[in-house]
């Protein structure tokens, strides 16, 4: 039988998956009650609702749970609102690491200046790394001069990269994995287009430019017992046709390099927000960082400004299996990097500390 975790936020409650057969428990929580830490739960399906009862602290969930029974104990220690999330959790964890999405945007000289790499962005977004200090960036839309200079500007990460157009030797844009060759070592990596012919640089169904995934095996040289794999894609934009296909071929792939074991790490600019129903599938098989992180800023945080105040979206996403996910956050535009750069890039980047 399939367990489940819950995990006590002050992040609000998300449904997560339908129930086909389902009985309707309700559950009362005392948010000062500290006597339950963190038990397992059995077949919870779905979360209706949460909701406050009365002025006692008391909170009130709506559950669906696949049987009839209610054998359900809860951590409420410290809690304002729950979440109940479906988790799969390592049997011991030993390595820990650092992981960001960052879509880079490319390097445009027709852009104002304070929009170009060269300009202002090159020194803020090393400035950021630098700050932040991830293990692993997977990166979107880096052309091959913005891949040079953060080898020069960056030495402590080495680089995986792979054009989108295919012709590696190029300068278009192109998707990377950095990673601290200090922390992890290379075992192997590889890509896939998606299109009906993913291992050449082609485009299908719906989409008019041609998106790649690029993967990579990675084992950790903290403990050397413990290998795992980071994706780094690019869903191309409105195209919901690719885009369904693309979740099909990336849980594939998933399901063939590490049998649905390993751990993984699904990093990527989708253009797609949270609540979208074409990642319904990949919600499912995965589990999102920002929805079940013990801290979090939260599903609906912003990752996407498009360079203006006013053209704020949700598109850039951490999944993962096979591990715990501890923090979720996304640097928006109130952590300043570089000299007079209000825009780090058209995308904000966003990181999550994990355990496995």
């Amino acid at each position: 039988m399939k367990a489940f975790r819950l995990l006590g936020t002050l992040i609000f409650c998300h449904a997560i998956a339908h129930a086909q057969t389902t009985t309707r428990s309700m559950i009362n929580i005392d948010r000062c009650d500290t006597t339950s830490q963190g038990v397992l739960l059995r077949d919870i399906q779905q979360i209706q609702t949460t909701k406050r009862t009365d002025a006692t602290d008391r909170w009130q969930l709506n559950v669906e749970t696949t049987t009839p029974e209610k054998n359900i104990s809860l951590p409420t220690d410290s809690i304002r609102q729950l979440r109940i999330t479906q988790l799969q959790v390592p049997d011991s964890t030993t390595v820990g690491l650092r992981i960001m999405q960052f879509n880079i945007r490319e390097d445009k000289q027709t852009e104002p200046d304070y929009n170009t790499f060269t300009g202002v962005r090159a020194e803020a977004i090393k400035q950021m790394l630098k700050d932040v200090k991830p293990d692993i960036v997977c990166l979107q839309e880096c052309r091959k001069t913005q891949a040079q200079y953060l080898a020069t500007a960056l030495p402590e990460y080495t680089q995986i990269l792979f054009p989108k157009d295919g012709i590696e030797k190029n300068g278009g844009q192109r998707d990377v994995i950095l990673y601290d060759n200090k922390k992890v070592r290379l075992l192997t990596w590889s890509k896939f287009w998606f299109s009906e012919t993913p291992t050449v640089s082609s485009m299908s169904w719906d989409a008019s430019t041609p998106k790649l995934t690029i993967y990579a095996k990675f084992r950790s040289r903290e403990d050397t017992t413990k290998d795992f794999y980071v994706y780094c894609t690019h869903f191309p934009p409105s195209a919901p046709e690719a885009m369904g296909h693309a979740v099909t071929m990336i849980e594939e792939s998933i399901n063939k390099t590490t049998s649905g074991t390993l751990p993984v790490f699904l990093c990527g600019d989708l253009n797609l927000d949270y609540h979208n129903a074409i990642l319904a599938p990949l919600e499912e098989y995965m589990y999102h960082a920002a929805s079940t992180a013990l801290e979090s800023d939260g599903v609906d945080a912003i990752t996407y400004n498009g360079y203006r105040d006013t053209n704020l979206k949700t598109l850039d996403h951490i999944f993962y299996r096979n591990a715990i996910v501890d923090t979720y956050h996304v640097k928006n535009k109130t952590y300043q990097y570089g000299t007079n750069c209000k825009w780090i890039s058209d995308h904000y980047p966003l990181y999550s500390d994990v355990r496995f």
